[in-house]
């Protein structure tokens, strides 16, 4: 799980889960991390600069992170989540060779637990 500390000598500007510098650079490239990244719970107070469910889930998505967590108990936050993945998706402000990779290492984690 990524948090959403913020770390000034990696990115001065975003929290861990919203910051690619941190999710793609040191997580994946760096220290080789292949396995399945989660958020923190997106409704946290700690993301109130980076607007609601829907701004958040796409800069998350952006960052690398590949499940986001929905952790307000109101279904209309996930479907914000969706909502804003699916627009990012069909705009192209998302790229599907990393939503398919993330696709891709939670099919595989799934998989590899018991039945």
């Amino acid at each position: 799980m990524v948090s959403w500390a913020l770390y000034p000598a990696l990115d001065a500007h975003r929290p861990a889960g919203l910051s690619p510098t941190i999710v793609q650079g040191e997580l994946r490239k760096r220290l080789h991390f292949t396995g399945v990244t989660i958020t923190d719970a997106l409704e946290a107070g700690a993301l109130r600069a980076f607007g609601g469910t829907s701004n958040r889930s796409v800069l998350a998505a952006r960052a690398g992170m590949d499940l986001l967590l929905c952790a307000s108990q109101q279904v209309a936050q996930g479907v914000s989540c969706r909502n804003a993945l699916q627009s990012g998706l069909r705009s192209g402000s998302l790229g599907l060779t990393a939503f398919k990779a993330a696709d891709t290492r939670i099919l595989n984690l799934r998989a590899g637990l018991p039945k």
